[in-house]
């Protein structure tokens, strides 16, 4: 490649300078012509987008017939350009009349412009239930993998999820932990997870089993339906999970509803159909290791038959093999305001989240257009510092000291969640 864009992603319906730069040892020669022709990747959607807020008009695809004269600007070529709509557009780089270059470019409206895509895993184990490694090992792993965040979701015990965010927020790095657990309650099949609430439902109902049994006698109560009285108890007691989930600022999952054992689905269909019915949980574990391929699929096509709702994808790993390194598992890619707790919460709420692993991505057709694109010419450079800071995280888990000052400096500087910042059109 002898150019690149200095920017990549660009907001749609306004005014930017498309910056075009020299990859060195490559400079602008004055007396070269350059001109780009740019294309929208689906064509210009007149039709698609009629009626949305800054919708595209038949004329603009005169923007699209010619090419444009660039201009030199230094070591630097600028084009003033206005993107029509929300698309993944293909431009070519000619130097006196020769193609040289092709880029790619997104364009978005303003709502997804102003996010930042962060990568996550919101289901996991470690040596405190049926995993092998610490709290803090089995995170760091996670960073090397290419994640911003991770949720630690314990069989029954949410104080592991605490000790590892606290771990790292001591350390300083640009890395974010967010408490969870992983809920069995009694006489109840259904995995939950609690993601980021601020108190263990565990402990409320293995401390208050008489309240837990009342509330669901009183969900029972309220069920008009004819089901077998098991898994009727248990629709009615992850309800009651779940509203509980919400009283402590968590976000419910419900989690590989398509997970086969032994003797077929661990979740009876009956459940499974009674809470996509009754929806009270807040988000649906779309993929998961747990669940295996079959059950992938088959869960995969059942929510296509669904209302749209938030979904999110998961390893539930539970080890390392001792090496810290995983390997390519499910993740989610949220689409936040900021690395923060809250704010992954709020846009898994919001649905803006895509499920995905290294072969596949699902959800909304528009978060995953997008998604491939940042797969492709995004997450390469932002996975390479990400593994260089989980190196450090690898270290500093694993030896369970005190930080050096190299250690402190290697923890500290690396600011993956800040690459895209510098693909964003200032």
């Amino acid at each position: 490649m002898n150019f690149e864009c200095k920017y990549l992603i660009y907001p749609v319906g306004k005014n930017c300078t498309v910056t075009i730069d020299p990859v060195f040892p490559v400079r602008v020669n004055a007396q070269d012509d350059y001109k780009i022709a740019i294309k929208p990747f689906s064509g210009l959607r007149v039709y698609g987008l009629r009626g949305k807020a800054n919708a595209p008009k038949k004329q603009d695809m005169d923007l699209f017939r010619r090419k444009h004269d660039l201009k030199i600007n230094g070591n630097s070529l600028t084009l003033n350009f206005t993107f029509p709509q929300e698309d993944r557009y293909i431009v070519r780089l000619y130097v006196n009349d020769i193609e040289t270059d092709v880029f790619e470019l997104y364009a978005l409206q303003d709502d997804l412009f102003a996010k930042t895509p962060y990568m996550g895993d919101n289901h996991m184990h470690t040596w405190n239930s049926d995993g092998t490694d610490s709290p803090q090992y089995i995170a760091a792993a996670m960073s090397r993998r290419g994640y911003d965040y991770v949720v630690v979701t314990d069989h029954h015990k949410y104080e592991p999820s605490v000790e590892a965010k606290q771990f790292f927020e001591a350390a300083g790095a640009d890395f974010l932990v967010i408490p969870g657990e992983e809920v069995h309650s009694p006489d109840n099949p259904v995995h939950i997870i609690n993601l980021g609430g601020e108190k263990s439902i565990t402990a409320w109902f293995s401390q208050n089993e008489a309240e837990y049994r009342s509330a669901v006698e009183a969900e029972l109560r309220k069920m008009d339906v004819d089901m077998v009285d098991e898994l009727k108890y248990a629709a009615a007691a992850s309800q009651v999970i779940f509203d509980k989930i919400g009283e402590v600022n968590g976000i419910s999952v419900l989690c590989h509803p398509a997970w086969i054992i032994a003797n077929g689905f661990n979740m009876a269909e009956d459940i499974t159909d009674y809470l996509m019915d009754h929806k009270r949980f807040d988000a649906l574990e779309l993929i998961a290791g747990g669940a295996f391929e079959e059950g992938t699929q088959m869960q995969v096509s059942y929510y296509h038959d669904l209302d749209t709702m938030p979904i999110l994808g998961s390893s539930d790993t539970h080890s390392t093999n001792g090496n810290g390194r995983l390997e390519p598992g499910n993740f989610t890619i949220v689409f936040a305001d900021k690395l923060d707790r809250e704010s992954i919460k709020n846009a898994i709420k919001s649905g803006r989240t895509i499920a995905g692993n290294s072969n596949k991505l699902y959800g909304d057709y528009r978060f995953m257009k997008y998604g491939y694109f940042l797969m492709k010419y995004y997450y390469p450079k932002h996975h390479a510092l990400r593994d260089k800071l989980g190196t450090w995280m690898l270290r500093y888990a694993s030896c369970g000291l005190g930080l050096d000052s190299v250690q402190a400096k290697n923890i500290k500087e690396p600011r993956p969640s800040e690459l895209f910042e510098s693909i964003r059109y200032k």
